[in-house]
């Protein structure tokens, strides 16, 4: 039980240093570096690949966040599973520079390498034990030229800032209603005041 509450602080950790979640926008094309991390809520042993370079991954134009990234978790899981480690809990964690994978690396080491947090075993695996492969979107934007790709993420852009604008009008006559509708309710309580008062009189 106490492996499997660390274990599950493991996950929640690693969690936290991948970014927010995917939504729908335009797909680009760009160079990534990324590792793979991994536990077992059978034991204490966590698994992380070394950092690697993908040439071909796709990040989303408008939350910067990765394409098919529960894909490359199934690939690392896969590679992982046998009968000791039937079912690994794997996760990927990018970043678009070196510098800022290195420091994320580093991070999650050092929680499994200090003792005042548990005693983990710690398994390496190397990039020529296990590579990742690119995962593809199934999205037009797959087949975009450069320009095609540039004019679509500007309409993109152009939409979101439409939406903001609409939002922030919406917002700006529900504060004016709202207003409104208390002006209105303070006045008619003075009005039944006002009456209630010449009644008695």
């Amino acid at each position: 039980m106490e492996y499997r509450k660390k274990i599950l602080s493991a996950v929640l950790l690693a969690t936290v240093l991948m970014m927010p979640t995917e939504a729908l926008g335009i797909n680009k094309l760009t160079k990534i570096y990324l590792f793979g991390f991994a536990t077992s809520f059978t034991d204490s042993t966590v698994y992380i690949t070394d950092i690697q370079e993908i040439d071909s991954a796709w990040i989303d134009s408008r939350t910067k966040f990765l394409y098919g990234r529960q894909d490359f978790s199934y690939q690392f899981a896969q590679h992982l599973r046998s009968d000791e480690n039937p079912h690994p809990t794997a996760i990927v964690v990018f970043a678009e520079k070196r510098k800022n994978i290195e420091k994320k690396f580093l991070k999650l080491r050092k929680r499994y390498t200090n003792p005042k947090k548990g005693v983990f075993t710690i398994k390496t695996i190397d990039s020529n034990t296990f590579h990742f492969s690119a995962v593809i979107p199934d999205s037009p934007e797959v087949t975009y030229s450069k320009d095609q790709l540039k004019a679509a993420i500007k309409e993109e852009k152009a939409a979101i800032k439409q939406k903001l604008k609409e939002k922030k009008i919406a917002e700006k006559k529900e504060k004016i209603a709202k207003k409104e509708a208390k002006k209105k309710a303070m006045n008619e309580a003075k009005q039944r005041a006002k009456e209630l008062k010449d009644s008695k009189q």
